[in-house]
């Protein structure tokens, strides 16, 4: 809508394009159109980040899902200017607003919205007709797309690693009995704690390492010392220690009962922070949460390679092709102010370059070399006389 109108705007239009100027009644349609499709495409546009995560992804279509089913929906008002453009603009208006009037933001635009009933009334108007009928048809398709009891594949309840990386997050596990709940399947808080417990047995084996005999003297010790048992574990002395698989099982149910809420904290953030506090579920979750919503960050790397990787630099090694994907996607941090940038100082270079292991080459006897030498005659290492002026003879 914000392009439309910036073309309909332009004062240099030929007649063919004034004739196709959109009407009232063709602009009412498209503003409905906007309101239905804008969910949708929100929803395409977050799973694109490359840190958004499965659990992100499950929630974000709990999201969609519900919002397809609601009975009114929000859609841009007339069509104008609109109020603010870009952030700066955008945030500063909503400062001086207070939320007095209902905006939406449309392609960095802000503008006025209203919201309008999927069904007409008797003196309330609906949608209109071609909208009405897009979202009947949609509707029902996150359902089957990601909560299909048929196909397992398209049911996201029913993946392992999106059970597990959802527990994890904060207010996750409500978030599962909800989800599962709407869809009329059973409760899969069963199944993501096995799916959790596995990972967790699977890294506790991978990362254990053989302690020295004075490791385990002094832990054997400990137990002969103490005469007290944990108040969590039985009552026997005699039981054997817990493994960090277990550990981590009992952090989570801790976590469970102390974060039920949703919050808007980043998961990955949060366990960064609480690493103290779930020592061994920390190690879980980062693990678990390490998988990726969508395919778009790796499609977006494969593009940036294929630039990289043209027929004149095909034999490129693979941490060139790397390196050179890491600074186009970083070249926003490099400054503008190219004095800014360090400068390596000619006393540094001379520093790096004694530094190096000198190539040794064996002479014959009539001065030359008796092998291959891996200096050519452009190869010649000119030393400066005078480094602070950078003179070289």
């Amino acid at each position: 809508m914000p392009r439309l109108i910036g073309f309909a705007e332009q004062p240099d239009l030929t007649a063919a394009q004034r004739h196709q100027r959109l009407g009232r009644q063709e602009w009412w349609e498209l503003r409905h159109l906007i309101g239905v499709l804008q969910p949708a495409y929100e929803a395409c546009v977050a799973v694109q980040s490359s840190t958004f995560t499965v659990a992100d992804a499950l929630k974000l279509i709990c999201r969609l899902r519900r919002t397809m089913h609601l009975e009114e929906v929000p859609c841009p008002r007339a069509f104008n200017r609109p109020l603010a453009v870009w952030r700066e603009d955008i945030i500063k208006l909503l400062a001086e607003d207070k939320g007095k009037t209902d905006l939406m933001e449309l392609d960095n635009r802000l503008y006025k919205h209203h919201s309008v009933k999927v069904k007409s009334y008797r003196a309330v108007d609906g949608l209109h007709d071609r909208a009405a009928t897009f979202i009947c048809l949609i509707q029902d398709d996150p359902g089957r797309r990601f909560f299909n009891h048929a196909d397992a594949s398209k049911n996201r309840l029913s993946n392992d690693a999106v059970l597990a990386a959802t527990i994890v997050t904060p207010g996750g596990a409500a978030m599962l009995l909800k989800a599962a709940s709407r869809a009329g399947q059973d409760d899969p808080i069963g199944r993501a704690r096995a799916a959790l417990l596995t990972t967790a047995e699977r890294l506790s084996d991978g990362d254990a390492e053989e302690e020295s005999r004075q490791q385990e003297l002094e832990r054997e010790r400990k137990r002969c010392r103490m005469t007290q048992v944990d108040w969590e574990s039985d009552a026997s002395r005699a039981a054997d220690a817990e493994s960090p698989a277990e550990i981590g099982m009992q952090e989570l149910e801790r976590f469970v009962a102390m974060h039920a809420t949703a919050t808007e904290v980043v998961a990955v953030d949060f366990w960064s922070a609480h690493a103290d506090v779930y020592t061994h579920l920390q190690l879980v979750a980062c693990a678990v949460l390490g998988a990726a919503g969508s395919s778009a960050a790796s499609e977006r790397d494969v593009s940036v390679a294929g630039m990289v990787l043209r027929k004149d630099r095909a034999s490129l090694l693979p941490s060139h092709v790397e390196m050179h994907g890491l600074i186009r996607f970083n070249a926003l941090l490099v400054p503008s102010d190219l004095s800014a940038i360090p400068v390596l100082t000619q006393a540094a270079r001379s520093s790096a370059r004694d530094d190096m292991r000198p190539i040794s080459v064996d002479l014959a006897g009539n001065g030359g070399s008796s092998g291959d030498s891996s200096l050519s005659d452009g190869d010649t290492v000119l030393e400066p006389l005078d480094e602070d002026e950078g003179v070289f003879f």
